[in-house]
């Protein structure tokens, strides 16, 4: 079942980001709020095990906050031995101003008999972070939280989360005295700026040995589709192969574009996964995928660099406005009375996504480095082709794949700040 811990800030929150003394953080990380439970626990006599079943990310309701550079002080510590006068220590303390001081965090898959134990602890919770930073705890009804935060590894936002063995972790470091370490960091979206876009979720990418002609992308993801069905049984799923009326993967060259020194030329080659694919279906992709390890003599291999270029991340942040790097090949031709940029409104609307405050369709992209659209050929060689920057009134999150040759590298998006 879901249990919705409640915390409310009693005074104005002290709670410094880990990644920045100076900046306080919103909403409090949840590994923050299960070690307070942990401490809680342990001070009380309160059965602790019965925590382990917070050991994930939960969802979060928060609202929004302000939060200022702190100032440096200079607090008073011991005396310690010097030529020099002692001045003290130097200290940031940063608060945090949310517009709501409560805070809720729901866990899912908690066992009913685990229930009131955890009300138990949490509800003799003093304190979050600092000492000053005094709270009170409470159990909720989860069906009335409306969460704000939920986990997603794409998210912009990193919080730390309890991992499993947390508490294990934590009562070892107590007990032989050491401070104890850092949760690893979840990626965290807040669901008021997501407007899903479009099918597509992971991406699935190799490096070939040399940076491959842009111009090109349709006949290179064409080879890399042949490539990976040949490596597939006979009964391979249609979301690899495409035939019929099925949602299927989208093959992609993706371009080095975007900063000072963008070549313009094809970074990775690989494939845009449907989002709702299941992990069978998803493991049977990568292994064909990774059973391709040339391309008419050219070498593939996985990034081991982490290229930025070639993070899904790059291409999916939140944000209104979007620009071609590849350009679209259009559904219809654009007549007078009915222009590219209304075409392109069109396919958006197709898609599912909200109407666009603005669409300008040109040969040149907004992106450093993309391909030039009248150097660019469509796959069937009778569309008409151009870049469109678009802007929406919200953010909208990626991948975004426009037009007829979306399966095929056209049309790739990119979001711009």
């Amino acid at each position: 079942m879901d249990v919705a811990v409640q915390i409310e800030f009693l005074v104005t929150p002290q709670l410094a980001s880990p990644s920045g003394p100076r900046y306080g953080e919103w909403p409090p990380a949840p590994d923050r709020v299960f070690q307070a439970l942990v401490a809680t626990a342990a001070e009380t006599g309160k059965d602790m095990g019965v925590l382990t079943c917070l050991e994930s990310a939960p969802g979060i309701q928060a609202s929004e906050a302000t939060m200022y550079a702190a100032p440096v002080r200079f607090v008073p510590e011991n005396y310690r031995r010097s030529n020099r006068y002692h001045q003290g220590a130097r200290r940031y303390l940063p608060t945090v101003h949310p517009q709501s001081p409560v805070v809720t965090y729901v866990w899912s898959d908690v066992p009913a008999d685990a229930v009131e134990p955890l009300r138990e602890i949490v509800e003799l919770i003093t304190h979050i972070g600092r000492a000053a930073s005094l709270a009170r705890g409470t159990l909720v009804d989860a069906e009335s939280v409306y969460i704000s935060w939920i986990p997603d590894d794409q998210g912009e936002v990193l919080m730390r989360v309890p991992y499993q063995g947390r508490l294990n972790d934590l009562v070892e470091s107590f007990n032989r005295g050491v401070k104890s370490t850092q949760a690893p960091v979840s990626g965290y979206s807040n669901t008021a700026n997501i407007h899903p876009s479009t099918e597509w979720g992971d991406l699935m990418v190799l490096r070939p040995e040399y940076q491959l002609d842009l111009s090109r992308a349709p006949q290179w993801t064409d080879k890399m589709r042949r490539a990976v069905m040949s490596k597939a049984s006979d009964d391979m799923p249609a979301f690899i192969h495409g035939h019929g009326d099925h949602r299927h993967v989208a093959w992609a060259a993706i371009p080095d574009v975007g900063h000072r020194f963008a070549s313009g030329r094809i970074l990775g080659l690989g494939c845009w996964v449907p989002s709702d694919v299941s992990l069978e279906e998803r493991g049977l992709l990568g292994s064909l995928l990774m059973r391709v390890t040339e391309l008419n003599g050219l070498k593939l291999e996985i990034d081991q660099v982490g290229l930025k270029g070639l993070r899904r991340s790059t291409w999916s942040r939140p944000s209104p406005i979007w620009s071609t790097v590849t350009p679209i090949a259009l559904d219809r031709w654009p007549k007078k009375t009915f222009p590219p940029e209304m075409v392109v409104a069109n396919s958006l609307s197709a898609m599912g996504l909200p109407k666009p405050e603005r669409i300008m369709c040109s040969n040149h992209s907004q992106v450093k480095g993309a391909a030039n659209a009248r150097k660019y050929p469509s796959r069937r060689g009778n569309r008409f082709i151009t870049h469109a920057l678009i802007e929406w009134a919200e953010p909208i999150v990626g991948p975004l794949l426009i037009g007829a040759d979306r399966y095929f590298g056209g049309g790739l998006c990119r979001p711009l700040s």
